[in-house]
């Protein structure tokens, strides 16, 4: 029980957050928030809104694909695990999407989660590619040969499933479970799955970019060259979902590029609050609507997990 809040994680973002408001002027925060543009921010708030259908489309795609669940329950699930991600270190709580569906079915989850965040690293990978070119394309080349030498291993991930579940006794539970997605989910459907990953890759980077252009002037490349990174930075299990690392990396990342550290840490500051906090807050919503639903008796009760 002494670890089951993650100190370390809270401690480091703690300490990061005063550093970089010891570091940045109160003033210089506030300057940046009153000279926001508000259309950049409707733009970036679209964009927010594109990606969460985007995301919440390819999750009940795939489960639907790998066994028999609804759009509600996938809902759920997806949103349950962005309600985990808020409070876990590098957002591993969406892993903890196999929680909200029924006991015979987590294993099932567990595992199509896992293949849906290989393909939404596979993405991160594509986008770092596309980074390279306008940091150093010498590098960018090497990148491209590892980038296409990856594309096979993943459409051919439901093939080692496959083998898994034959290195598996037929008694076991996630026999069954790794050869039924195996099947349902051949090398052509992946390759629908990693476009629509990618697809909302860059809604997502499209998102960062308005919420930088509503506080500073910043081109389209500069946002390219330094989103990957700031998102990896973000995504490690070494802080308090990303707090703090995320608004200290991008404070750094952007100030070669003429981003005033202000406007780098509140627009990481909206992005936090749009991307991550505010699907985490629908999520926390749905599951007390439907624990209220179950309550006065709206909802049967083996809807409940």
């Amino acid at each position: 029980m002494a670890r089951s809040l993650p100190w370390r994680q809270v401690v480091l973002s703690a300490g990061l957050v005063v550093f970089l408001f010891w570091r940045i002027p109160m003033a210089e925060l506030g300057a940046a928030f009153h000279n926001l543009e508000v259309e950049s921010l409707f733009l970036a708030l679209y964009c927010v809104l594109v990606l969460l259908v985007l995301r919440a489309y390819k999750w009940h795609c795939l489960v639907s694909a790998g066994g028999n669940f609804g759009l509600q329950e996938s809902i759920r699930t997806l949103l349950g695990g962005c309600a985990l991600g808020l409070i876990t270190p590098g957002r591993i709580g969406e892993f903890g999407r196999c929680l909200f569906v029924r006991k015979p079915e987590r294993t099932q989850i567990a595992l199509l989660t896992l293949l849906d965040r290989c393909l939404d690293l596979w993405a991160l990978l594509t986008l770092v590619g596309a980074s390279l070119f306008l940091l150093s394309p010498l590098v960018a080349i090497y990148g491209a040969v590892v980038w296409i030498l990856l594309l096979p291993v993943l459409l051919g991930f439901p093939g080692v499933l496959a083998n898994l579940s034959e290195t598996v006794p037929a008694g076991k539970r996630f026999h069954g479970h790794l050869a039924q997605i195996a099947s349902r989910v051949p090398p052509a459907q992946m390759l629908r799955y990693a476009t629509m990953s990618v697809a909302a890759m860059w809604v997502e980077l499209a998102s960062f970019f308005f919420l930088l252009s509503a506080f500073s002037p910043t081109g389209f490349t500069t946002t390219v060259a330094t989103y990957p990174y700031i998102t990896l930075a973000a995504d490690l299990p070494i802080s308090f979902s990303g707090v703090g690392v995320r608004e200290g990396v991008a404070a750094i990342l952007l100030s070669p590029y003429a981003v005033p550290l202000g406007a780098a840490v509140d627009a990481t500051v909206l992005w936090f609050v749009l991307g991550i906090l505010l699907p985490a807050i629908l999520g926390i919503g749905w599951l007390l609507a439907e624990k209220l639903r179950f309550l006065l008796g709206f909802q049967p009760a083996d809807a409940q997990t």
